[in-house]
């Protein structure tokens, strides 16, 4: 049995990405699919100084996105882009130095932001495996513009992608239960099973409230890589078949 999950390459991830991750024999980093602009592939939330979100990311040449997919999507560096790395790091510097284990995850994102490339994909994909690896989270990574699926859009990709990659079970989000063609995936002889995860609460600096649905790099600055894996975990234990009976496939 192999299980599989696919998912965009977005840029610091949240913690139901890394709690689906953690549940795959194979991740398929979607990086064939249109790039879309204002959304979490290039840029995600972590807590400001003020205690209060804020956004962080890489910019991006938006000249003509429709046509560009995730992979193809070059860096933006003219401008008031030309320093963005230096203006990135210093802000997580900012943003996270008196965290306690700044120490520890902070290399991890410079590594990443210094990656050598001129396509922000190459950037998440290296930072996403980084942390996966602090993570003891080691499954095989794909990206989608490796293998020959087929193409196809929203099911009919998923299908073609678990497919082409030999899976055996299919882990989707909770949105897949709107557009999948569970049919489709049964005749194939691949099941399907939903990762339905509620955010849990970790100790959190600055904010008055929790804050949910920040990047994981908040989680890991404040309690580490170790506790963090523990709390990513936390937010379920069981996938969902799509009848809505719990699953025992892992």
């Amino acid at each position: 049995m192999k299980i599989i999950t696919i998912h965009q390459p977005e840029h610091l991830p949240w913690l139901g990405l890394f709690n689906k991750i953690a549940k795959a024999e194979t991740f398929v980093l979607l990086d064939t699919v249109q790039y879309e602009k204002n959304y979490f592939q290039n840029r995600n939330r972590i807590m400001g100084t003020s205690g209060q979100p804020q956004w962080i990311g890489i910019p991006v040449n938006t000249k003509n996105h429709e046509e560009n997919t995730i992979r193809t999507t070059k860096i933006s560096v003219s401008g008031n882009t030309k320093n963005w790395k230096k203006e990135y790091l210093r802000t997580i510097t900012y943003c996270y130095s008196k965290h306690p284990y700044f120490s520890d995850v902070f290399p991890l994102v410079e590594e990443s932001i210094n990656l050598d490339t001129e396509y922000f994909a190459d950037i998440n994909i290296f930072m996403i495996k980084k942390f996966c690896d602090a993570l003891d989270i080691h499954p095989e990574f794909i990206r989608s513009s490796e293998i020959d699926y087929g193409g196809g859009f929203k099911s009919d990709l998923n299908l073609n992608i678990t497919k082409a990659v030999h899976g055996d079970v299919y882990i989707s989000g909770p949105s897949g239960r709107d557009y999948l063609d569970l049919d489709s995936f049964k005749e194939a002889g691949i099941r399907v099973v939903f990762n339905d995860y509620d955010h849990p609460v970790y100790p959190q600096r600055r904010s008055k409230e929790f804050v949910s649905h920040l990047s994981a790099l908040d989680l890991f600055m404040n309690v580490g890589f170790a506790e963090a894996k523990n709390i990513i975990m936390t937010g379920n234990e069981k996938l969902h078949e799509f009848d809505g009976s719990d699953s025992d496939v892992l």
